[in-house]
């Protein structure tokens, strides 16, 4: 993949990718550098700040989502803590969080993240 490329997912448009190129300038990505380990809470707790702001928006982006899809999230599961279940390990590493970013910004509710996540929140629930 090229260095600095953006992947699309789902059926972009002209419109999407003009924002796209618009945005980019509005918002800093993070630096490359991040501390990986085998627990997602270590690397939740040592994740670079910029990281960190990342992981929120992400979050931010699922939680107007779900609102969106009609769900209420079970006071028991924060939505940190549901988006790192339905991400995994990889969840905190930059090109992992910048495609999901992406991703939930062009898609919405049916980017892959957010489809995981209701799916999830029915599991939670038992909504069959």
């Amino acid at each position: 993949m090229l260095e600095g490329a953006i992947v699309l997912y789902g059926n972009a448009t002209s419109e999407d990718i003009e924002f796209m190129q618009e945005d980019k300038n509005s918002f800093s990505f993070p630096s490359e550098a991040s501390s990986t380990s085998s627990s997602t809470l270590s690397d939740a707790q040592s994740a670079a700040p910029d990281l960190d702001l990342l992981f929120n928006q992400i979050c931010e982006e699922y939680y107007r989502c779900v609102h969106e899809a009609g769900k209420v999230l079970p006071p028991e599961w924060p939505m940190p803590d549901l988006v790192r279940a339905i991400m995994g390990d990889g969840a905190l590493q930059h090109g992992f969080l910048t495609d999901a970013y992406y991703d939930v910004l062009l898609c919405g509710t049916r980017s892959w993240g957010c489809e995981e996540l209701l799916n999830f929140l029915d599991l939670i629930n038992y909504v069959y």
